[in-house]
């Protein structure tokens, strides 16, 4: 597998973006991609070194667990982390994603890829002063607006800015200082983004497959109530 180079990246997230409905500049729910994709996922609390996890069976079918146990910013970067792996690795069957210093190529295109497809360049110049692109100094203002329009996290924002040379290393360590939550909070803005949540969420067609199970006497009233009690509803 060839790693990806930025431009690349860019192209290939550009090309999903308008593949799955949205522009080359708008904020993206990776929830209704999930359901446009008809991918199965569920959110479930996994360990603090387990991010997400996505299969593929030989038939196309897609599945996907993310941690809900994450931040609503880290969730959605892990989602869009695995779309690249569903969609763009060669022979995928199933793949892990955990907090490990092992970084693979495959990995590293995937990130990108994620950034890239959460945070479009155009998109982000449109936020941006001539001072700020001029100076590769962002205001902190400027990144919590950016951070809550594309719902992702301060750190994932931060490199993709430093990535696409609107930030330099000075002010990236600046800013990689700065309290989250209670930046978030002197400016007034909902920490939801900041926060875990979630839980036992699932997106897809369960509750369809389940009444079909139910209707065909494959499975009981009792169980089939059981896998209703199974679903939660969005909180967004």
């Amino acid at each position: 597998m060839k790693k990806l180079s930025l431009d690349t990246a860019n192209q290939l997230a550009t090309k999903f973006r308008i593949e799955s409905g949205f522009n080359t500049t708008e904020p993206i729910s990776t929830k209704n991609i999930l359901r446009k994709k008809n991918i199965l996922t569920i959110y479930r609390p996994l360990s603090n070194k387990f991010y997400g996890l996505s299969m593929k069976s030989k038939e196309d079918n897609f599945f996907m667990l993310i941690n809900s146990e994450t931040t609503r910013g880290r969730q959605h970067f892990t989602v869009a982390h695995e779309l690249y792996h569903l969609f763009y690795d060669d022979n995928l069957m199933h793949h892990i994603c955990l907090d490990t210093p092992e970084y693979s190529i495959s990995e590293k295109n995937a990130d990108l890829f994620a950034a890239a497809l959460l945070l479009p360049h155009e998109g982000i110049l449109n936020f941006l002063s001539p001072d700020e692109i001029k100076s590769k100094n962002i205001k902190l203002a400027t990144v919590l607006k950016l951070e809550q329009l594309y719902s992702v996290s301060r750190q994932s924002l931060l490199y993709r800015l430093k990535a696409l040379g609107l930030l330099n290393e000075s002010n990236l360590q600046k800013l990689l200082q700065i309290s989250v939550k209670e930046s978030a909070k002197q400016y007034g803005y909902d920490l939801s983004l900041y926060c875990t949540g979630n839980n036992n969420l699932i997106i897809g067609d369960f509750g369809e497959k389940a009444r079909i199970l139910f209707d065909t006497n494959k499975i009981s009233e009792g169980h089939y109530n059981e896998l209703l009690n199974l679903i939660s509803y969005d909180e967004n």
